[in-house]
């Protein structure tokens, strides 16, 4: 009964996490339909606080990241600097499953461990958060990847284990979070959160104030201090302040107590889910570091000696429910300015000025001169790695002088000289001429195809065409490829049969669809938005030969080794091959160096191929001579671990990339 009543009085918190829990349960099931799928480090503020470490300290975001997620961080640094760990009590959904586990155990009467607060114990386990605040922060920072990904327990059962995680790392957290919590109440926001490390250490916010602050004059001053030595000193500092400390005194909000009104039945005390001491606290209101404001306390208390005030005297029953509120309106202002501006993920100038040795600075272009052109639509520029991949392409345009990626509307804007360059000139340096195979034609059944051609624009990298070209799939027309050529307007060749007759229209209509619908692997649509535009279709077409066409679309792989081919000298050769129509997927491709590179380490093995036969079909041809045989090569391919060499010193063993279940045949190898 006491439980129920407890859950009534408390309702704001279980309403706000029961409800975070079942969205979460229900976007991960597709219960819950959603255009895009769901990125589980969106609404994380500890993605969010790395994503602006990272920004500070290199000038750029991680992966994905974007203004809404350091918002969300921001908005976690205000709620617990001004009031407590809001987040932490409200809407964490692990902060949630530790609780209902903690219920669960005794519903079911099992005896916990009980780590008693300021023990040795407690306070070496506590160690072990701020340890990964550091290891975490600086891997982030200087890869500029989530490194948290590989072992956050939420974003592996957000993803269903099939996110960027280190599967074992992801299993042994997402194990310590479920076991530790159901033997130790709060286990893993005590002792192993991170986001509870930075929480804990905020709440002594004068005092890391006073630390930032140090490293800043420090740096105003010349002195250069690595800014690990800063990401060090916070944990250390927290840490510190967090065991010896823990009473902050700086916060707008507190559990206040009534001492005239306390019977000490220490039914408050019992509640808490961190265990803390809430009927002898002392100066009448609780100043415990844990204390996330959760109300658990105050909902048990029988004789209403217990508020959420925000001054010893406040009686107001009201206060209560404010801080539930306060998560909600921070959360929500932390989206509303997230999403209505975007911070660059990377923003990179050269060739405007030198730095000589003495630190003088030579003006080598005059700023103002120079011009930007915006691109919209590119879909490529979907992270840091592929940010820095377009820098390394507009960097070589004679003329450009700047980049800036926002990832979250794949957009870029370049910084360039008019003088010696053109939006033009650009876009054509830029851009990737694209095929894509639509179907496979019967070459038995014909000897050509026609192609049309038509003219675009808003097509700016090779997804455009590919979702184009997919898109043409699903019409089930006789359409078999795309091929796209740089021009004003893009010029975009489409493969066809002779029996088609596609006009004007029917291709103004695809081209120009707002949104694109392509069916997901195990079921379902994923529809994708695009602002593509027709300009036209040329008149006439030409044909192509059906064997030309194929060849031209299948994408090969060649590789040989010169100094074993010179080594067998006239001995005879042979060619191991297997033929299957699915060797013109794209895994295919990608996994045949895998192949390659396991292969060569066995004497004998000359070449692997991806290729086409005669007859026009996909298969894998393995070139090789005595002392290799036909019995000990396929031995090799059907291993179900594979020795790869990534390095000289990096040489690992990994799991078969190919499952080969039918045997090739073997013909002598003629140049």
């Amino acid at each position: 009964m006491a439980k129920k009543s407890t859950i009534i009085k408390n309702w704001p918190k279980y309403l706000l996490q029961w409800g975070v829990l079942a969205a979460l349960v229900l976007f991960l099931t597709g219960l819950i339909p959603s255009k895009e799928a769901a990125d589980p480090e969106a609404y994380c503020p500890l993605g969010g606080l790395q994503a602006l470490a990272t920004y500070l300290a290199q000038g750029s975001l991680p992966c994905s990241m974007s203004s809404l997620q350091v918002m969300m961080g921001i908005a976690l640094v205000a709620g617990v600097v001004l009031f407590s760990k809001l987040f932490c009590a409200y809407i964490c959904p692990v902060g949630t499953l530790q609780d209902l586990l903690g219920k669960a155990r005794k519903a079911l009467r099992i005896k916990g461990i009980k780590v008693q607060n300021g023990s040795v114990l407690d306070k070496v386990l506590r160690i072990v958060k701020y340890a990964l605040v550091f290891w975490i922060f600086y891997m982030t920072v200087n890869a500029s990847e989530l490194f948290c990904k590989n072992l956050d327990p939420y974003y592996a059962i957000a993803t269903g284990f099939k996110g960027e995680i280190t599967l074992w790392m992801s299993i042994v957290t997402v194990t310590l979070v479920i076991a530790g919590s159901f033997l130790i109440d709060m286990f893993w926001c005590r002792y192993l959160c991170p986001l509870g490390a930075i929480s804990n250490s905020l709440k002594f916010w004068v005092w890391i104030g006073v630390l930032f602050g140090a490293y800043w004059v420090a740096d105003v001053l010349g002195a250069d201090i690595p800014w690990a030595v800063l990401l060090g000193g916070f944990c250390i500092v927290g840490y510190l302040l967090e065991v010896f400390h823990s009473k902050p005194k700086f916060q707008l909000m507190y559990v206040m107590k009534n001492n005239a009104a306390c019977n000490n039945c220490g039914l408050c005390t019992r509640k808490c889910p961190y265990h803390i001491d809430v009927k002898s606290c002392a100066n009448g209101r609780v100043e415990s570091v844990d204390c996330t404001l959760c109300g658990e306390c105050v909902a048990a208390c029988s004789t209403g000696a217990l508020k959420v005030g925000v001054c010893r005297n406040r009686q107001a029953g009201c206060w209560k429910y404010v801080p539930a509120i306060l998560t909600v309106i921070l959360i929500a202002f932390g989206m509303w300015v997230g999403n209505r501006f975007e911070l660059p993920t990377i923003d990179m100038k050269w060739g405007i000025e030198s730095v000589a040795e003495d630190g003088t600075v030579t003006q080598l272009v005059d700023p103002s001169t120079l011009e930007t052109m915006s691109i919209e639509g590119l879909r490529s520029v979907k992270c840091y790695g592929s940010s820095m991949t377009f820098k390394a392409q507009v960097e070589k345009v004679a003329g450009v002088h700047g980049v800036k990626t926002f990832v979250n509307r794949h957009s870029v804007e370049i910084l360039y000289d008019p003088a010696k360059t053109t939006p033009e000139k650009i876009q054509e340096a830029i851009y990737t001429p694209v095929k894509f195979r639509v179907n496979t034609p019967d070459h038995t059944a014909t000897d050509s195809l026609k192609v049309v051609t038509i003219r675009t624009e808003k097509m700016y990298d090779k997804m455009d065409i590919n979702y184009l070209g997919m898109q043409m799939r699903l019409t089930g027309k006789k359409i078999y490829g795309l091929e796209s050529e740089f021009s004003c307007p893009l010029i975009v060749r489409v493969v066809m049969d002779p029996s088609e007759n596609l006009d004007e229209d029917w291709f103004e209509e695809i081209v120009e669809m707002e949104v694109l619908e392509m069916p997901v692997h195990g079921g379902g649509v994923n529809e994708i938005e695009v602002d593509y535009e027709f300009i036209e279709m040329e008149e006439g077409y030409t044909m192509i030969s059906t064997a030309d066409h194929i060849k031209s679309m299948f994408s090969s792989f060649n590789v040989q080794w010169k100094s074993r081919i010179e080594a067998t000298g006239d001995k005879q050769q042979y060619i191991y091959e297997i033929v299957d129509k699915n060797y013109e997927k794209p895994i295919i491709l990608r996994n045949m160096p895998y192949l390659s590179n396991h292969l060569s380490k066995h004497e004998g093995v000359i070449g692997v191929y991806l290729t086409l036969n005669d007859d026009l079909q996909p298969c894998i041809r393995i070139r090789y001579a005595d002392p290799m045989t036909e019995e000990r090569l396929w031995e090799l391919m059907t291993l179900e671990i594979w020795t790869i060499t990534y390095k000289a010193d990096d040489v690992r063993e990994e799991a078969a990339k190919f499952t080969f279940k039918k045997q090739g045949t073997v013909y002598p190898y003629n140049e």
